[in-house]
């Protein structure tokens, strides 16, 4: 004599079917969001590796935007230096206003505004060159030396892939373009010499070469930190505030 089979019972799927289909959604499922994310990290470190981080560049735009009030302001507030025949007067004064800006830089603070014609490159240097406090804001300040306007070498260093990858170009950079680096008591005007690759420890290039020297240092090759792209130019003009501009050298 047979079993008999409640009605509907042949339409039912066993448990153990049931949860093998539920096991291959979700699997289906999360192989599609897999898929998905391996697809936006590619895209991402597409963009990354063409144009630089634009997260961290978010971060370091808005930045720069409060950097730049502030400087603009003490811009503004800096007394106008004297003007009369002799450029002699008007040089001794920046070098009085030079010393002075010197004295109250403080770390991670506006220290000037760099501009690079060879890059359309418009940018606030901060004072220092920690790594998160004063290069996520912008290009920094070597406080190993000293301002413009003193004789001596002013370098500056800028990252290449992150936070605004202000220096990313830096390669581009040529002998005798022109580079300026305004400052609250004056206006620089520098002319590029040559550019050098070193060492990431090779402190030599901020030596002192008796001359307004401007140095600019960025990482190199692009995702490494094992040497510098070094950039060096000669001052060649000053124009003090509200003053005539001077010649102080030849390219």
């Amino acid at each position: 004599m047979g079993t008999t089979i409640p009605a509907g019972a042949e339409a039912q799927a066993p448990p153990s079917a049931k949860t093998e289909r539920v096991g291959r959604r979700w699997v289906h499922r999360t192989g599609s969001v897999l898929i998905g994310l391996g697809v936006v990290l590619v895209a991402y470190a597409a963009v990354v590796w063409f144009w630089g981080d634009p997260i961290t560049a978010l971060y370091a735009r808005h930045e720069q935007h409060q950097l730049s009030q502030s400087f603009d302001k003490e811009l503004r507030a800096w007394p106008v230096a004297p003007s009369g025949p002799d450029p002699s007067v008007a040089l001794a004064h920046v070098r009085r206003d030079a010393h002075r800006y010197a004295g109250g830089l403080e770390n991670s603070h506006p220290f000037g505004r760099l501009i690079i014609p060879r890059l359309g490159l418009s940018v606030i240097v901060v004072q220092g060159t920690d790594w998160w406090d004063d290069l996520s804001k912008g290009p920094g300040h070597y406080t190993q030396t000293t301002v413009p306007g003193l004789g001596r070498t002013v370098a500056i260093a800028g990252h290449r892939t992150t936070f605004g990858a202000w220096f990313r170009h830096i390669d581009s950079i040529r002998a005798g373009d022109p580079i300026v680096l305004q400052m609250p008591y004056a206006t620089f005007r520098y002319r590029v010499q040559y550019h050098r690759v070193v060492k990431s420890d090779d402190w030599s290039i901020i030596r002192q070469q008796g001359y307004d020297r401007l140095v600019l240092s960025a990482c190199h090759p692009l995702y490494s930190a094992s040497h510098r792209w070094v950039v060096f130019a000669k001052a060649t003009f000053e124009t003090p505030r509200g003053g005539p501009r001077i010649a102080i050298g030849t390219g």
